[in-house]
């Protein structure tokens, strides 16, 4: 993996995130064995202590393997920037992600394959290319299966991307679930089984302690995948309206005899788009970039996720993890012993997620659904769509912000699905090297901020039981009150992106209404194709690591069969 590599292959795939990971695996691995280039601007990621899966919560704080990229001021949220972090080296974003293994509902995949007029989208066929990702462990101690228990049929276990549970399972975990659940919410056996609808402990992408990342999709690769890392494309070479070769930043033209496919993800693509031509009128030639191919969707209708996080300080005794945060010695001690076997503290705190993806029946009778079109408020009725999401036991956060003085505590997250709100990449620069603008106009839309107000009201319901109370000692961060107004307030001022951005390239029957046609080629161009999160046309539910190595296996397919790769 280095700068010795040829200067012509069969295909170029230009980033190495869960999408372009697995669409370079699937292309090399094929009957007809082309040579394939996988091109990735940053480095290996391969530290194993960037594994840990207990510190999944921190990796995004490695600056090797994050872009570290910022929003512009939002004005939904009163002028406040956020981090917006893409994960950078091998593995992409799953490099740096939450490690969250949340497959969408059905309703999501038929209404992709709707839009967009592709079979290949249905649920059963999703489904199917699923089960040919995962290498699923199915480790659910007796005990726990109920709160999970999945079908063996509905996975697969000889995929890339390892999906698996801790080695051991914290009680608290079970505790929140109970909570949960007493207050009337529905269990789930499976929530990847194309309706995610209740509550079920969260699969990872997680084994024995740890991470497993899209760079396991290149493990053992056959030779004639090439792998160039601390390369950064900059923009495509074209011949006419022909796709020819990718120039780095380092000065070099690489060729492709048949296909350059861009995987760099929604605010990466739309700049190399941009930077070679490709996109609206108006901002190209504000930077003086000569117009290929005219699009005015590259870089628009981005969409995101966000949540808030509540912190709750709970009794002594319903946790362990404040003892280790407070003892530098006890931490010591448990990183040796990850490094030793993959066990202990590192392993298990923090990665026994319960997860509820639920919906709020009163939301179909407000004003704000009323509003919206006809078509969306028949999405939002289907039964395996839901209206928010919350996540517990997950890392208690003021234990991380202040570990000396640690006490036991929970942290909530919720978090908004079903965005109407739709933001914007830009160019700012006629360097290609220069970052676009991020806006992601959260809370631009009045179903959104709905949405919020009343997934967040749940939430509150639940915490106000008693079963939730008997243990609790303060709040620590929550709204003033359960206002429209207080809890709105809370949201502007505390919430984050999810890092689920999409929507900057998206699908379409036409280049009126889209960047990518369903077989992923850029519309007006040839030979070009994009291959990442930024295709999927509106806000999916589910965290989308997921979704983004089906579009890169999908991709791949298409691919093999239109070139006749495993004839």
């Amino acid at each position: 993996m280095g700068s010795t590599s040829p200067d012509r292959y069969d295909f170029i795939v230009v980033g190495a995130g869960a999408a372009g990971a697995v669409l370079a695996s699937r292309l090399a691995k094929s009957k007809q064995h082309p040579s394939v280039l996988l091109v990735e601007a940053g480095g290996e990621n391969s530290a194993k202590e960037f594994k840990a899966d207990a510190e999944r919560w921190i990796h995004r704080m490695n600056p090797p393997s994050n872009w570290s990229y910022k929003t512009t001021p939002i004005k939904g949220f009163d002028g406040k920037v956020l981090d917006y972090d893409r994960g950078k080296g091998l593995g992409g974003s799953t490099a740096i992600n939450f490690s969250c293994w949340t497959i969408g509902p059905k309703d999501d995949h038929d209404r992709i394959a709707q839009l967009i007029g592709d079979e290949e989208w249905k649920w059963e066929n999703a489904h199917e290319r699923y089960k040919r990702l995962e290498n699923y462990h199915y480790d659910v101690p007796a005990e726990f299966k109920k709160y999970l228990n999945p079908r063996a049929e509905d996975h697969g276990d000889k995929g890339p991307v390892k999906i698996g549970f801790p080695l051991v399972w914290e009680p608290s975990a079970k505790t929140m679930m109970d909570i949960w659940y007493e207050n009337g919410i529905k269990f789930n056996p499976d929530h990847n089984d194309g309706d995610p609808v209740g509550l079920a402990i969260n699969f990872a992408t997680a084994v024995n302690g740890i991470r497993s990342t899209s760079a396991d999709a290149l493990v053992d690769a056959p030779s004639n995948l090439s792998v160039l890392t601390n390369s950064e494309v900059l923009r495509i070479k074209f011949e006419g309206k022909k796709a020819v070769a990718v120039e780095t930043a380092e000065g070099r033209e690489i060729y492709a005899d048949k296909e350059i496919i861009l995987s760099g993800g929604s605010l990466d693509s739309p700049r190399i788009l941009l930077h070679s031509g490709i996109g609206p009128e108006d901002q190209l030639n504000k930077f003086n970039i000569p117009i290929l191919k005219a699009n005015d969707n590259v870089g628009q209708h981005l969409r995101d996720h966000h949540h808030v996080m509540l912190f709750y300080e709970r009794a002594e005794h319903t946790s362990t993890r404040q003892v280790y945060y407070r003892s530098p010695e006890l931490q010591a001690t448990a990183r040796e012993q990850w490094a030793k076997d993959g066990t202990g503290p590192l392993a298990e705190f923090a990665t026994t997620l319960g997860i509820g993806y639920l919906k709020i029946d009163s939301l179909l009778d407000t004003a704000e659904f009323k509003d919206l079109p006809a078509d969306e408020q028949d999405f939002l009725r289907k039964p395996t769509v839901p209206h928010y999401e919350v996540l517990l036991n997950g890392v208690h956060i003021p234990q991380l912000i202040d570990p000396v003085n640690a006490t036991a505590g929970a942290t909530f997250f919720v978090f908004n699905l079903n965005e109407q709100s739709e933001g914007e990449v830009t160019l700012q620069s006629s360097d290609p090297k220069v970052p676009l603008l991020f806006n992601p106009n959260f809370f631009s839309h009045p179903w959104d901020r709905r949405a919020a107000i009343e997934g967040t009201r749940e939430v509150l319901k639940v915490i106000k039981s008693p079963a939730f109370q008997k243990d609790t000692v303060a709040v620590q961060l929550a709204p003033k009150s359960e206002s429209d107004e207080d809890i709105l307030e809370f949201w502007k001022q505390t919430s984050g992106s999810t890092w689920h951005m999409m929507g900057t390239t998206q699908f379409g029957k036409t280049e009126n209404e889209g960047v990518v046609d369903k077989d992923f080629k850029v519309f007006g161009v040839d030979n070009l194709r994009v291959a990442d999160m930024g295709v999927i046309p509106f806000a999916v539910n589910n965290h989308t690591q997921t979704t983004a190595y089906l579009v890169g296996l999908t991709a791949g397919d298409k691919l093999v069969a239109e070139y006749n790769l495993d004839d």
